[in-house]
């Protein structure tokens, strides 16, 4: 029995040996792999920023003042005296940062916000921009008065609309004009886009409507408003004489690759562009500025070495460097600087600043730079689909690239042929790579995905990089001498070709696909493991696959809601889940189209295709209201209050339309929402589950925050619900 003992300890000891070796290779690899990546470490610089301001939008309630610049000091101290700790203390003091920024910038743009709707009146202010439309003018106004509001009352800024032919002034006028003026929006269903904390970061106000011509009043400006009127005044007319030169959707698009303002592109080209996969040649991205940059850089270059004398004696390389910035100025300035044009800017300039060092640009940490650079100055940024998609598409290319470039064949053929096989190649590794990088962005805010992309991208991006972004790049050089008209006609012409592609792609049979909403814990995590994957160098990058599986676990276990109620609580939505696909039933089809629209979004459906069913072809109906048996519950929808005493009694949930004195809301038995609870909570999301029934409010979500106004719902609307009042 001791030999056993002794066989079986000695194969034991044997066992944790091997595995004590492993261990330690493992431990050895790590090590390995741990060394290569510490130079990559500042590309985790903007993701802890970033992460730190998405904490600080996640908040219910603003959070103490000088609670994360304290942490921020505290940490970064602890990673400067600590080498232990270095590492952690600077992840902590980073998105600390981060929280801080985000916390400052609400604070710095702090501005009032009407809270109610005010009936046309005379108002008073600057005009700071305009986007104009065929039908309508979008106006951006600095606001000085506005009858019947204190001067503590009045909001910075307003957009407002106006349809009338009559307009003459610009930007930089004082206008006097009558408006009808209203709130900014709350989001229509809880935890949906919030349009109103966009608004908030640009210092808007108020929203509305003109009613009269503007009359324009004489009033000196300061030197900075003078330059920033200057230069939209330049922009508004850039935009005038590229669509009178070419009218229609062509030169529409080519204003918007040129000057950002989109308003003239009718909403059918927008339709077509976004379900076929080419929205984003509207924004000013990375390839309108790499083009426009890059045509003023090589041409430049071109002309110099064609003079010997100049080309051996002088650094024209340079030459054409500093030439392609300024050009990147201005194009920043005129194309208005959003997110995606700062970060292409900045990327750019890192490039040629490079050159002009004689420097190698690291294209990652370009990427990186240009996330810090904005997050320092936009942390809402962090938020936004337009700068997520950016930089994930960006990012996911450059490292893929980086990728391939240690996989090269240096032996390669250089052939005409073989040059136009790679870029044919490259064109569609760089459509699938970025489609596969913005895919998770694109569904998680739009609930939508364009399926054929792919050969869309392939055959325009050709169209824009070599017929329309070159005309309007010479259609500008020879815009002061008067000749650009026929190059605008032609870089139109090519937009023309992009947008049939557009229709003919949209128009494929499934060319587009719903989801319902996602989790934002789902999008979090697939962001993680795809920044895992494409910042670190080692093997272990693979781990940042883990995000698949555990994404698909939290969207399949997320439900959309069983019923949807209107802010006004005036309308409802039934969600039907008896078919192949989520469908939804309003009870006033009618009413509130725009939260109908976000409603079928939702729940995963085609805002524009799926038709939109009513209550009363579900369920039985009177001028009472309407009873509804939907996924094994009974639900009744109450226009009288002497019908709510027999519906809270057969039904599993009622909503009523109408106030409800509280002594008929204790009395009933069963869950019941009523108009009150829309007005004191906003929008309501309901769901009707095994364990009881649960009501989320939009002001669950928004709570006490700034952008939220002084209109704002308050967290915890009454209602009766089968798990309690809440």
């Amino acid at each position: 029995m001791s030999s056993l003992y002794f066989a079986v300890g000695g194969l034991v000891a044997g066992r944790f040996l091997e595995l004590c070796a492993a261990a330690r290779r493992a431990s050895s690899l790590i090590a390995a792999w741990s060394a290569a990546e510490r130079g990559r470490l500042f590309l985790w610089t903007p993701v802890a920023i970033g992460a730190g301001a998405a904490w600080y939008f996640t908040l219910r309630a603003e959070p103490p003042p000088l609670a994360a610049p304290a942490l921020t000091v505290v940490a970064a101290t602890v990673s400067v005296l600590s080498a232990r700790m270095r590492l952690l203390a600077g992840a902590v003091a980073l998105v600390a940062l981060g929280f801080a920024v985000a916390d400052w910038r609400a604070e710095r743009v702090a501005a009032p916000q009407i809270s109610r709707e005010l009936s046309p009146r005379t108002a008073t202010g600057t005009l700071i921009a305009i986007d104009e439309a065929p039908a309508l003018r979008r106006l951006i106004i600095s606001l000085e008065t506005v009858e019947g509001l204190a001067p503590h009352e009045l909001p910075a800024r307003a957009r407002l609309t106006w349809r009338g032919k009559a307009f003459d002034a610009l930007p930089g006028d004082l206008l006097s004009f009558r408006a009808g003026l209203s709130p900014p929006p709350a989001p229509a269903i809880p935890g949906g886009f919030d349009h109103g904390r966009q608004l908030y970061f640009q210092r808007i106000g108020v929203l509305g409507y003109v009613v009269s011509p503007p009359v324009v009043l004489a009033r000196p400006q300061t030197p900075a408003g003078k330059a920033r009127s200057a230069i939209e005044n330049a922009r508004l007319a850039l935009t005038r004489r590229i669509l009178a030169a070419a009218p229609g959707d062509g030169g529409a698009l080519v204003a918007a690759s040129i000057t950002g303002k989109r308003a003239a592109i009718s909403p059918e080209a927008q339709a077509h562009l976004r379900d076929s996969g080419l929205a984003h040649l509207v924004a000013i991205s990375g390839l309108n500025m790499a083009l426009a940059t890059g045509i003023v850089f090589f041409t430049v270059r071109f002309l110099a070495a064609l003079i010997p004398a100049v080309a051996l004696r002088y650094p024209v390389k340079k030459w054409a460097a500093v030439a392609a910035l300024l050009v990147g100025v201005l194009y920043l300035l005129i194309s208005g600087g959003d997110w995606s044009a700062e970060r292409a800017f900045i990327m750019t300039s890192i490039f040629f600043i490079a050159i002009l060092f004689d420097r190698r640009a690291f294209t990652l940490r370009n990427i990186a730079i240009a996330a810090l650079v904005i997050l320092m100055i936009s942390p809402e940024a962090v938020i936004h689909p337009g700068f997520q998609m950016s930089f994930a598409a960006v990012t996911a290319l450059i490292a893929a690239y980086e990728w391939q470039a240690q996989r090269l064949d240096p032996d390669r053929s250089f052939t005409l042929f073989a040059r136009a096989r790679r870029y044919v190649a490259g064109l569609v590794a760089t459509d699938v790579g970025a489609s596969t990088a913005t895919g998770p962005f694109a569904i998680y805010h739009f609930n939508r995905a364009a399926l054929f992309g792919l050969p869309a991208n392939v055959v325009s991006i050709p169209i824009v990089g070599f017929w329309m972004m070159p005309a309007a790049m010479i259609a500008l050089i020879l815009l002061p001498l008067g000749l650009d008209e026929p190059l605008w006609r032609l870089a139109a012409a090519g937009a023309e070709a992009v947008l049939w592609i557009g229709r003919r792609v949209s128009s494929w049979p499934n060319a587009v696909q719903t989801f319902p909403q996602w989790p934002p814990g789902a999008l979090a995590a697939l962001t993680l493991g795809g920044l895992w994957l494409c910042l670190q160098a080692g093997h272990w990058r693979l781990a940042g696959l883990v995000a698949l599986p555990l994404a698909a676990i939290m969207i399949a276990a997320a439900q959309p809601a069983d019923l949807f109620v209107s802010e006004d609580g005036a309308n409802a939505a039934i969600v039907l889940r008896d078919g192949a696909a989520p469908a939804l039933a309003l009870y006033h089809p009618g009413k509130d189209k725009f939260e109908a629209r976000a409603w079928k979004e939702e729940i995963g459906t085609d805002a524009d295709a799926a038709p939109t069913r009513a209550v009363a072809e579900i369920g039985r109906c009177d001028p009472a209201g309407c009873v509804a048996r939907v996924n094994n519950r009974t639900i009744a929808i109450s226009e009288d209050p002497l019908s709510l005493r027999d519906d809270c009694a057969r039904a599993d949930l009622v909503v009523a339309l109408y106030p409800v004195a509280r002594r008929q809301t204790e009395a009933c038995r069963t869950t019941l929402v009523d108009r009150r609870a829309a007005w004191e909570g906003g929008a309501l999301a309901v769901w009707l589950g095994p364990g009881g029934t649960r009501i989320v409010s939009v002001a669950d979500f928004r709570a006490n925050r700034p952008w939220a106004g002084a209109s704002t719902p308050t967290a915890g609307a009454t209602y009766k619900s089968s798990t309690g009042s809440q």
